[in-house]
């Protein structure tokens, strides 16, 4: 980790990243809390994540933008906007404009997809190879611990001043990052145009996922774990309420303890992708979730804190060695197409699990849902680990990415 965090431009990426995030989690629990007050209907506040999502969904096309123009840039045009586009929400003040809400997730879902991809794609080319999986690990470290404290923050400015003051520090945060990344001293050239239709480019992040054995398997394997992981969304309050009868404020207390085991998962990730490679590092984090399903289903409250503390370990691990089995496979001008690629499966493969979830919750008893899950990342797992294409080292990659000249 020192020699990671010995790169000033690395040191501005974190900061950067972490400003604009910090208030990414604020305004997006309070927006949902916010509409809920507002409307009174639980219904109209779910469908806050709703639209965040549906903008998340278009992942592959920005991939392609990613692609077509320098990266730094982007990001920092990207998070600008965002920025402005957050303060139309300070002038919603009742019911009749909630719609103003809805459109702000749509579109804040869509920047978040472009500059989040932007960024992954642009890591590999900041440090140096054998650093990446650190990098990776580092920045799961950073979003765990600010999902600990922001998501607090925004509520309780939301109760103090409004929604509109939510608002005024995401932009606040957006702006404090967009100025770190002008700090960032990177060199890319401008990508040339291929010549070829745009629905084939956008297209050649999934063909390059199924190409590549290694990462063919990683994708199976994770959007089967994302699936079911996605459960624990609705579960998490069948576990505390049904298995556990506290209330459901007792999720905070998951919550938390997710949270502490995320950021050490994450400052070990990088690590364990050297030693172990990171097709393997990402079949262990499968499998320490499935065991964390099977210990959260057991109703004691000493128990259940247990399972939600191996829950957050093996969560990093999972995002890590994924996304840095995809920087050290592809090549860097593809590599935003095929993070976009991923992400769409990623988020669509969970929020097809929320929602599965949730329909089954009231049909089935939420002991045996956790099993079913625990079943599912059992076989991911063994899926993966058997596969000899993830027994590489990091470092014996298919297609080393090509690095971005630094300034």
């Amino acid at each position: 980790m020192g020699k990671l965090l010995a790169l000033p431009r690395i040191r501005l990426y974190f900061l950067g990243n972490s400003l604009s995030e910090m208030g990414d989690y604020a305004l997006w629990l309070a927006a949902g809390i916010w509409v809920r007050e507002l409307t009174g209907s639980t219904a109209k506040a779910g469908l806050c994540f709703l639209c965040l999502t549906l903008g998340t969904l278009l992942s592959p096309l920005t991939g392609l933008l990613v692609d077509r123009v320098r990266r730094k840039p982007l990001i920092m045009v990207t998070n600008t906007a965002t920025g402005l586009l957050v303060l139309v929400l300070t002038q919603v003040h009742g019911a009749d404009q909630v719609w103003l809400v809805y459109g702000v997730m749509v579109l804040y879902g869509l920047a978040g997809s472009i500059s989040s991809t932007a960024t992954s794609a642009l890591l590999p080319g900041l440090v140096p190879e054998e650093l990446v999986g650190s990098a990776n690990g580092f920045a799961q470290a950073l979003t765990q611990g600010q999902r600990l404290i922001t998501p607090a923050l925004g509520v309780g400015l939301l109760e103090l001043h409004g929604g509109g003051a939510v608002a005024v520090l995401d932009a606040a945060s957006f702006a404090a990052g967009v100025l770190c990344w002008a700090f960032v001293r990177v060199e890319e050239e401008k990508p040339q145009p291929s010549g070829a239709r745009w629905r084939h480019e956008a297209a050649a992040g999934f063909a390059f996922l199924v190409r590549r054995p290694a990462l063919r398997q990683l994708t199976v394997a994770m959007t089967a774990g994302v699936f079911v992981m996605g459960f624990f969304e609705t579960l998490d309050i069948a576990i505390v309420t049904t298995g556990l009868h506290h209330s459901p404020a007792w999720t905070g207390v998951l919550a938390t303890a997710v949270g502490v085991t995320g950021i050490l998962g994450g400052l070990w990730a990088g690590a364990l992708a050297r030693r172990l490679g990171p097709g393997r590092l990402a079949a262990l984090g499968l499998a320490v979730t499935g065991a964390s399903a099977l210990v959260l289903a057991v109703p004691e409250d000493a128990v259940v804190v247990g399972g939600a503390l191996l829950l957050g370990l093996g969560l990093p691990f999972a995002i890590v060695g994924a996304m840095t089995a995809i920087q050290l496979n592809t090549p860097g001008e593809l590599l935003g197409r095929v993070v976009g690629a991923d992400n769409f499966l990623v988020v669509g493969g969970q929020s097809l699990g929320i929602a599965t979830g949730a329909a089954l919750v009231s049909a089935l008893y939420y002991r045996d849902l956790c099993y079913v899950a625990a079943g599912v990342l059992a076989l991911a797992t063994l899926y993966l680990a058997t596969r000899p294409e993830q027994r590489q080292g990091s470092g014996a990659t298919e297609c080393s990415p090509q690095p971005v000249p630094s300034g």
